[in-house]
């Protein structure tokens, strides 16, 4: 057990716990001076609470930012001195958000451990709300709904689909509809116990959905993860559709990780879009050598079209916003397509380098 792990203290119902929370960075001088700005805004006791910037040496000003706050963080019309979070500013050599989460948890001090993105705008209540939520619920992990916002006609319209079960399926974390045991959420709150329980995020396997493993072997291992509609936090999506496609790339190539490493997946919104994909694919090439197989296949994308219309434009239309419907057309099958195509080939890539293997922790 590490030094600062020795010092902690379970979460008892008198005393506020001491928090941590642990900031990833890597190239956001956009978005983490928004981000440490709200943190630092915080209606949790100061002396409680320390913000860790773990920074994969970025090349653009992010250092200079953090840096800069942490010696100007004095609000507008404070007394010099008065009572702030510290922050902390530790590097990330390995420039993976697994291995800068990992760096973070070993410094940190607190009985706490919250994970915020530096695309991520937590709301003045966000850390007295997960504690609590932790106390009420005995979760060993809680969390949020992600909630998008926008500067832009794109990145709007990427955000309401990002909102919607069309385009991520009952992932409860993104849509919001119930409070609950689930089996992920957004960023996450644990108790600092559970890493020495479970292990640490794992570095191991490059491209994994971090967050997403953890809350799984929090599971297996007879923990719980609670998501509480009530504790909201906002994010930035991405700007344009070629930034859309390689995100999700992504996501789906981390999220076949996560099938290679448990040998199982924890909902059925994850197949959706390569079993789509593959049934498309194979229609095509039936269609080759048998007529009746073409005009399965126009049926299939016809009804995935008319799909994508009408739901794009009842969105569009709910919102008030109907320039967002040609646009949320384009953003659904880039979601879905992506997706599948990362997850398709990271599983083709996973028989080559023998992924599947017994559990490991990372510690």
């Amino acid at each position: 057990m590490s030094s600062a792990a020795a010092r902690i203290r379970p979460i008892g119902a008198q005393e506020e716990p001491r928090v941590s929370v642990v900031v990833p960075v890597r190239n956001e001088e956009r978005y983490i001076a928004a981000c440490l700005a709200e943190l630092l805004n915080q209606d949790y006791p100061s002396e409680k609470l320390e913000l860790i910037v773990v920074d994969g040496l970025s090349e653009d000003r992010t250092r200079e930012i953090v840096e800069h706050i942490r010696r100007e963080r004095a609000r507008p019309g404070e007394p010099a001195g008065a009572a702030r979070p510290a922050i902390r500013l530790i590097d990330d050599p390995k420039q993976q958000r697994p291995s800068a989460l990992n760096a973070g948890i070993r410094a940190a001090e607190g009985d706490v451990i919250m994970r915020v993105d530096a695309r991520s705008v937590v709301p003045k209540d966000y850390v007295r709300r997960c504690v609590d939520t932790l106390r009420r619920t005995g979760a060993d992990n809680v969390g949020g709904v992600q909630e998008p916002v926008a500067g832009a006609p794109m990145q709007e319209a990427i955000g309401m689909a990002m909102s919607h079960p069309f385009g991520v399926g009952d992932a409860q974390f993104r849509i919001g509809r119930r409070s609950g045991f689930v089996d992920t959420v957004y960023l996450g709150s644990f108790r600092r116990e559970v890493f020495d329980r479970v292990g640490m995020f794992d570095e191991t396997i490059p491209v994994l959905s971090e967050d997403s493993d953890i809350n799984q072997r929090i599971r297996e291992g007879g923990g719980t993860v609670y998501l509480n509609t009530e504790i909201r936090a906002s994010y930035y999506p991405r700007e344009t559709l070629v930034d859309l496609f390689r995100l999700y790339f992504r996501y789906g190539w981390a999220r076949a990780g996560n099938l290679l490493k448990h040998g199982k997946l924890t909902a059925w919104r994850q197949l959706a879009p390569p079993l789509f994909l593959i049934g498309l694919a194979a229609l095509g090439l039936l269609a080759v050598v048998d007529r009746a197989f073409a005009v399965a296949f126009g049926a299939v994308v016809g009804i995935y079209i008319l799909c994508d219309v009408a739901v794009s434009g009842w969105l569009a239309g709910s919102r008030s916003n109907w320039g967002a419907w040609p646009r949320l057309t384009a953003v659904f099958p880039c979601v879905h397509v992506a997706w599948a195509l990362g997850f398709i080939n990271r599983l083709i890539d996973g028989l080559d380098q023998d992924l599947v293997r017994p559990e490991e922790k990372v510690k």
